[in-house]
């Protein structure tokens, strides 16, 4: 586990750190369509708000009565109101991932040569269950490992993975991960896992996407 201090912005803890922060930096919205915004930097001031400068963003979206996943870069800003917002466009968290953990998670990943992995060349929903929609592709991927997974917690935490197979019961298991979630005390922790294995009739996870190289390459 790690320290509090990694914590940049927390609206349900009503955390703020001022400045500008660079990293590996994980944020994510309130809103589950749209969750997760990746990007090296981060700047968080009482005048001009949180700005991501250049951030990769990851969710699912409705186009023409069809939700889709995607993933872009663009600049994402939000203002910072006194009460700490919580509508579903807000902010609710943004956190610098450690380097040591970084560390662990680079020495995991698999070579891109790997022959039996599946890079996508899109970004594609592999899994996705709310109120209004549900997407299920597990069972078509059953025995293959997918490159460069992003799943959803129930309890608002991210999983970042080089990889998930799709075991025989159609049930995801991430290799090398990067875990964030809220302890009981609803304080954020992030923590790297090896091997983190996922029941889906648990309902632990909401949602998985896989990136699509497109978005990967500089």
């Amino acid at each position: 586990m790690t320290e509090n201090h990694i914590v940049l912005f927390d609206a349900i803890k009503k955390i703020k750190q001022i400045g500008e922060f660079s990293g590996s930096i994980i944020s994510k919205t309130f809103d589950p369509q749209n969750y997760v915004i990746f990007s090296d930097s981060i700047n968080i001031s009482d005048d001009e708000g949180i700005i991501i400068s250049e951030g990769l963003q990851v969710g699912f979206e409705e186009i023409f009565n069809e939700v889709i996943a995607f993933s872009r870069k663009n600049q994402y800003s939000w203002k910072i109101l006194e009460e700490f917002g919580l509508d579903e466009q807000s902010l609710e968290y943004s956190i610098l991932i450690p380097e040591e953990i970084m560390q662990l998670y680079d020495e995991g990943q698999f070579s891109d040569a790997f022959p039996f992995t599946i890079n996508m060349l899109h970004t594609a929903g592999l899994y996705l269950k709310n109120y209004r929609t549900k997407i299920d592709h597990l069972n078509f991927f059953k025995g293959e490992i997918l490159k460069n997974p992003v799943g959803l917690l129930a309890n608002g935490g991210v999983c970042v993975a080089d990889r998930v197979a799709i075991d025989h019961r159609a049930d995801p298991v991430f290799y090398d991960t990067i875990l964030i979630g809220r302890n009981k005390d609803d304080e954020l922790d992030a923590s790297y896992e090896p091997l983190l294995n996922v029941k889906i009739d648990d309902k632990i996870i909401t949602s998985i996407v896989i990136l699509g190289i497109e978005n990967l390459k500089e």
